[in-house]
């Protein structure tokens, strides 16, 4: 395990370039804060959601997305919003050497936020890109992913662990490198851990950095008996 504790575009650059088995990450979103404040026109009819700091994209895009093409040598899975799904998509679409594909993960218990007056948000979408010919170890399987979401999270885009250990199970083999540049609370290094991958963490709030750490290392390895 390796753990960096900083800016993603500049650590990032720190790793050979082409020595990256599988990215798996979660970027800010950018909106959904945003869309929390703008609701204040519906006073009374729409509760605010404000995810704070985790919510703020702090990087350029394109820049970002430049970095994990080049330490990339198999899977990309990147869990973005409704504005930045174009962007990533289109990125690995006009890359020769990947095939790419939008995926949906279904949430099987969504929230009841504002259900009384509108439909439950109950997805979250991510761009899948992969080089030709790496490791892919399904068949036939959809692009939606249904698996609950958790209830007590440390982090408040924390995704759950049993849709990440699904993702890098199908995505890379035991010993690969797993690279997480938005590593959050670290959902995706304690899926490696139990996985037995090797993983690389990037971290810029220091607060969420430790969270990462420490949840890291108390996990244990569920391969080991």
């Amino acid at each position: 395990m390796k753990l960096l504790k900083g800016d993603c575009l500049e650590e990032m650059k720190s790793i050979p370039e082409g020595s990256v088995d599988l990215v798996l990450t979660d970027i800010p979103y950018g909106e959904v804060t945003k869309n929390g404040e703008s609701r204040a026109k519906y006073s009374g009819q729409l509760r605010n959601i404000d995810k704070g700091g985790a919510d703020i994209l702090t990087f350029d895009i394109g820049d970002f997305l430049d970095e994990i093409y080049r330490v990339s040598n198999g899977g990309v899975y990147i869990f973005c919003g409704i504005e930045q799904i174009e962007p990533i998509y289109s990125f690995f679409d006009r890359k020769k050497d990947f095939m790419v594909r939008q995926c949906v993960w279904k949430k099987t218990n969504p929230a009841p936020v504002n259900g009384q007056h509108m439909w439950l948000s109950s997805f979250e979408n991510c761009i899948f890109a992969k080089k030709r010919k790496t490791a892919f170890n399904q068949s036939c399987k959809s692009s939606v992913w249904e698996f609950p979401t958790g209830r007590s999270k440390i982090h408040p885009t924390e995704k759950p662990l049993s849709l990440f250990e699904y993702l890098v199970n199908s995505s890379s083999n035991e010993g690969g490198v797993v690279l997480d540049p938005c590593m959050g609370s670290g959902t995706t290094g304690v899926a490696c851990k139990n996985l037995n991958r090797n993983f690389i963490g990037i971290e810029m709030d220091e607060t969420y950095f430790n969270i990462a750490k420490a949840r890291i290392e108390e996990s244990p390895n569920k391969l080991i008996t």
